[in-house]
């Protein structure tokens, strides 16, 4: 009888913990603040507010949006939380930087970190330098996770290469946005999935911007893009990717007029993921909206024996709809 009422006990503990996560313990948020793609079936914000502006040049950063106060019914019955685990990973191609396919290497690394919800980058398909692998169906064979594929460069090295997105959830519906580019540079693409969790659909994106110099105008004109793509939807949102930027960098602060930065919020020191071996530069990012709050400590950086970046794993806890 004891053991049945520790058992009790222990599990109204963790959900509080949770919930002061969310509602932080005076009530108040614990965090201040065009081809379409190829689906496969795994085997067995609140809407941001304000217009980017649309001339970086004379780009007006507005502060970044506050979680918004949750007021719980005393009467309200205690829910279990929905934890989304989410991993941000430039694969390089499959290659390991270490010279031959790496594939296998990736996966291995990816189910280490038991993941809900993966943004790739750099995923290959069908060339000739992974060996003709179709990299979006091998990673969702391998991890057992559904796949949704937005190849960007097409006749590459013989086959298509672009962003990719696992899920532990059904995707519902995918879509890929071109972004914005030079005449004749590599054309890039955000990756958007619809995902279905329990009664609740949220939108997931994979976004790889351009490279270049600190004030290349292509990221600066994609991240203005992106911005009114996430402006357009009041699904709960998350957006990760590779943006070749760094964070004072004005792409990922246009960005984060509009999202919250788990590293920011919910991981500890500069988190950097590039050049793998030794670090010295932060440009993978998870960023999320007003309906999610990071679990306190949760966001990390993992190093990657395949990989020239490291991975961004956190934990975000989806806010509860509405009052009772």
């Amino acid at each position: 009888m004891w053991l049945a009422g520790a058992v009790v006990l222990t599990l109204v503990v963790v959900i509080a913990v949770v919930v002061s996560v969310i509602a932080g313990p005076d009530g108040s948020p614990s965090a201040t603040p065009g081809s379409s793609p190829t689906v496969v079936t795994a085997p067995t914000s609140t809407a941001p507010t304000g217009r980017p502006g649309h001339r970086h040049e004379h780009h007006r950063l507005r502060d970044p949006l506050r979680p918004v106060r949750i007021h719980r019914d005393p009467g309200c019955p205690i829910r279990p939380p929905t934890i989304l685990r989410v991993m941000q990973f430039n694969i390089h191609a499959g290659v390991s930087r270490y010279g031959g396919i790496g594939i296998a290497r990736i996966a291995a690394e990816i189910r280490a970190a038991h993941p809900d919800l993966v943004s790739l980058n750099e995923v290959d398909d069908g060339t000739v330098r992974s060996g003709g692998t179709d990299e979006p169906a091998y990673l969702s064979q391998a991890t057992g996770l559904h796949v949704v594929y937005g190849p960007n460069l097409f006749g590459y090295d013989g086959g298509r290469f672009g962003n990719a997105i696992l899920s532990r959830f059904p995707i519902a519906a995918t879509h890929n946005t071109r972004l914005p580019r030079r005449p004749h540079s590599e054309p890039r693409g955000l990756l958007e999935a619809s995902i279905r969790i329990g009664h609740r659909t949220i939108t997931f994106y994979s976004v790889h911007l351009s490279q270049g110099g600190r004030g290349a105008v292509p990221r600066i004109r994609q991240a203005e893009a992106i911005a009114r793509v996430i402006g357009s939807t009041s699904r709960p949102t998350i957006l990760s990717g590779d943006l070749n930027s760094g964070p004072a960098d004005l792409p990922v602060r246009i960005l984060r007029q509009y999202l919250l930065d788990a590293q920011q919020y919910g991981g500890h020191g500069p988190g950097l993921t590039v050049p793998e071996v030794a670090p010295r530069n932060r440009i993978d990012y998870i960023l999320y909206d007003n309906h999610f709050a990071p679990l306190p400590g949760s966001t990390q950086v993992l190093p990657s024996a395949s990989s020239d970046h490291r991975s961004v794993w956190t934990e975000l806890v989806l806010r509860p709809k509405g009052q009772c």
